[in-house]
């Protein structure tokens, strides 16, 4: 029996995938649980929705990927007579940046906060798998 999963399953599949499996496994395990439907043309069509919702969202982050990797942001830090930065710029800085511009959806992937002067690449994590870059240039504040 085919059957829509609803939920990821191990040892069947992934959430939205459908999958052959026994019927009495279906019917007693899967469907009983609800973790799956029976494959018929209504659960078709709202997985052809699902799909089309889905590749249209890893569009729209294609396309912010795009355009956040043109972006570039400037702070400034006290520094002090010899360059030494009071402080550093942190992914919640950098994500309070994005969010003014209008990039709220989006996760900075920042290991170690900022802590010296000049341009720094910063990744941008949309999820999906796509990831920008965004310019990020530290000056010393005058």
């Amino acid at each position: 029996m085919k059957v829509l999963l609803l939920q990821d399953v191990r040892g069947v599949g992934r959430k939205n995938e459908v999958k052959e499996v026994s019927d009495g496994y279906a019917r007693n395990f899967l469907i009983a649980r609800k973790l799956a439907v029976a494959a018929n043309e209504s659960a078709m069509k709202f997985k052809a929705e699902v799909d089309a919702n889905e590749q249209a969202a890893i569009n729209r982050y294609k396309a912010l990927a795009e355009k956040i990797s043109k972006e570039s942001f400037e702070f400034f830090v006290k520094t002090g007579a010899k360059g030494e930065v009071f402080g550093s710029v942190t992914k919640e800085d950098v994500r309070k940046h994005l969010s003014e511009k209008g990039f709220s959806e989006v996760e900075v992937v920042l290991p170690k906060p900022i802590k010296f002067t000049g341009e720094h690449m910063v990744e941008i994590n949309f999820g999906k798998g796509i990831v920008g870059k965004l310019k990020v240039k530290v000056s010393s504040a005058k």
